[in-house]
């Protein structure tokens, strides 16, 4: 069966658990979350030790999961035990065969919980696609994927509202803008600023403690592109290098946002709106808020100016892999040549 966060949540409160799970998705906060979540509700607190086996997927072997498996329960139903990062591609055909037959005849007295936390799960061969075939029929497939952007401003608000403190919806998003959409950043972030304020958040918090996203710089060193603020653009650069920023992130940020702009730029040329580009790069595209601001600095761009952009970008790449030159250089002259290249090209 294949679950998503509500149904897992209603899975762990109805305390209704089932033999298996495989837990896996791009949002590494929910994914730890609910792994921990599962497993505290599965075993009592202080019957750990006789119940909850955690494995590492790197070192497990087959015959040492299974024996976890089936041992039973010492005073309480149900035993955990949870596999973290096991690669299930490279599995070798003995291995393969046990974990199949565990699968196949999974014991009611046992909950496994298979975490990919930073292993994928992806379906791209036969054996792959029938192991989660064996799970889904064994238990359950978790794809716990990030949320929505009104969901992360209610998650914000509570989450200060939890610490006595009050964050209006404008501030939390303003909150998202800065630092960014992954929900374990956010925390840390969110915690930061109720130490700092009395009682409401404000932007000015937000200026004053949190650490800006790599990508939320990028787009903020487009924007003072667009509006001829250079000294806004170096200073960004200048910041990013104080604090020890990898040039080929500075890059990588830079040339996905020029992606999504002219992606953006070509389906708009065919009458395509902001759903037809998510069709087309569901994986990329899974927040609103990025769709929308690609199609609105777009706008501001000329074909040719993008794809003269995305050529610089390329060239910058070459010159930060193969030449002794400054990288803080690179960036500087390539930000003047982006912006060359929009008038130019106009």
């Amino acid at each position: 069966m294949k679950y998503n966060e509500k149904t897992l949540w209603q899975n762990i409160k109805s305390q209704e658990f089932l033999p298996v799970y495989l837990i896996k998705g791009t949002e590494s906060y929910l994914k730890l979350k609910y792994v921990n979540l599962l497993a505290d509700s599965v075993v009592p607190a202080g019957l750990e030790v006789f119940n909850y086996h955690k494995l590492d997927g790197e070192t497990v072997s087959m015959n040492e999961l299974v024996e976890c498996v089936e041992a039973l329960p010492a005073m309480c139903e149900r035993t955990c035990v949870l596999v973290h990062d096991l690669d299930f591609e490279k599995l070798d055909d003995p291995d393969r065969e046990a974990l199949e037959a565990l699968l196949s005849d999974a014991p009611d007295t046992c909950t496994l919980i298979f975490w990919q936390d930073t292993v994928g799960f992806p379906l791209k061969t036969k054996k792959m696609k029938e192991l989660q075939a064996l799970i889904d029929n064994a238990g359950g497939v978790v794809e716990l994927e990030p949320r929505s952007r009104q969901d992360l401003i209610r998650f914000i608000r509570s989450e200060c509202e939890k610490q006595e403190k009050r964050i209006s919806p404008r501030t939390a998003e303003y909150l998202l803008d800065n630092v960014g959409e992954d929900m374990g950043n956010l925390v840390t972030e969110i915690e930061k600023l109720c130490n700092y304020v009395e009682s409401d958040v404000e932007e000015a918090d937000v200026d004053a403690v949190c650490v800006q996203s790599l990508e939320s710089t990028a787009f903020q060193m487009i924007d003072a592109l667009l509006d001829n603020h250079f000294d806004q653009v170096f200073r960004s650069i200048s910041i990013l290098f104080d604090m020890k920023t990898e040039p080929m992130m500075i890059l990588g940020a830079l040339v996905s946002t020029y992606s999504d702009m002219y992606r953006a730029k070509v389906v708009e040329s065919e009458g395509g709106r902001q759903g037809d580009l998510k069709k087309l790069f569901p994986q990329a595209y899974k927040s609103d808020f990025k769709l929308k601001n690609a199609f609105r600095r777009a706008n501001r761009f000329s074909m040719p100016a993008l794809r003269r952009s995305l050529e610089l970008l390329a060239e910058a790449d070459t010159k930060l892999k193969s030449t002794s030159e400054d990288h803080r250089t690179i960036f500087e002259k390539l930000m003047i040549e982006l912006a060359l290249a929009r008038r130019e090209a106009a």
